[in-house]
């Protein structure tokens, strides 16, 4: 991008790795407020930049080295979450106070930092990341299967020797416990529970739509035999050969 301002402020480069293109961050001088003049500002008049357009995984140990090339930064404010239709450049943003004036002047000249990326993973990677940590493997889900079983038998093994001690106990009115001996199914974890999958909405109404039509025919079945015995009738009454009683 052509070194100058846009919309005020002095656009800087970044570059980005393994690439030719870069993104930009955008940088004005704080304009002090008559709040902040005479006291002990946290927003030092002269020696405050304000920065939009950082990176939404960036922090301020990252601005720090990024900014610290031009001169010794003092401290860093980040700014505060902005409304959803506020401008995109202002998404993010922070005022960094330098420790010299020149250092706050300078960073109004330089056309281009080279900044490490954050450290936040971001975009695809971040979607990957999240995917591997959801499926652990084959080998993460055997370590689990193994830790549990071996806590179930462990429990199962004190629940036995208790039974055991039980079995020729004698209680006050005389008579002898008895114990099952059963050995207990052991549960199936949460996390390796299939999960069950919601009846289809569509299947439903198929299997209703079935029903209906189902119906739909043995009524319209019934009908016609009763017309044609109907029909059987009165041909047997016009045959004489067909007397109701």
């Amino acid at each position: 991008m052509a070194s100058g301002l846009v919309g005020g402020y002095h656009a800087i480069a970044l570059p980005l790795a393994h690439g030719v293109f870069k993104r930009h961050i955008y940088v004005k001088k704080h304009n002090t407020k008559e709040s902040e003049k005479g006291g002990e500002s946290k927003l030092a008049a002269d020696r405050t930049v304000y920065v939009v357009n950082l990176p939404n995984n960036s922090d301020e140990d990252w601005l720090q080295q990024c900014l610290s090339a031009v001169g010794s930064i003092q401290h860093i404010i980040p700014g505060s979450e902005p409304d959803q239709n506020a401008d995109p450049l202002l998404a993010k943003t922070a005022h960094v106070v330098f420790k010299s004036k020149k250092a706050a002047e300078e960073v109004l000249r330089v056309q281009t930092l080279d900044c490490p990326a954050p450290a936040e993973t971001t975009g695809l990677n971040a979607y990957l990341e999240d995917y591997q940590a959801k499926k652990p493997g084959l080998v993460a889900v055997k370590e689990l299967a193994d830790r549990f079983m071996a806590e179930f038998d462990a429990a199962e093994e004190e629940e036995i020797r208790e039974r055991e001690d039980l079995k020729n106990q004698v209680d006050d009115d005389g008579f002898i416990t008895v114990v099952s001996n059963k050995r207990k199914k052991a549960p199936i974890p949460e996390e390796l529970m299939p999960v069950k999958k919601p009846k289809s909405k569509e299947l439903q109404n198929f299997y209703r739509f079935q029903m209906r039509e189902k119906k739909r025919d043995q009524l319209k079945t019934l009908r016609e035999r009763f017309e044609e015995d109907k029909l059987l009738v009165e041909k047997l009454k016009k045959a004489n050969k067909f007397k109701p009683e």
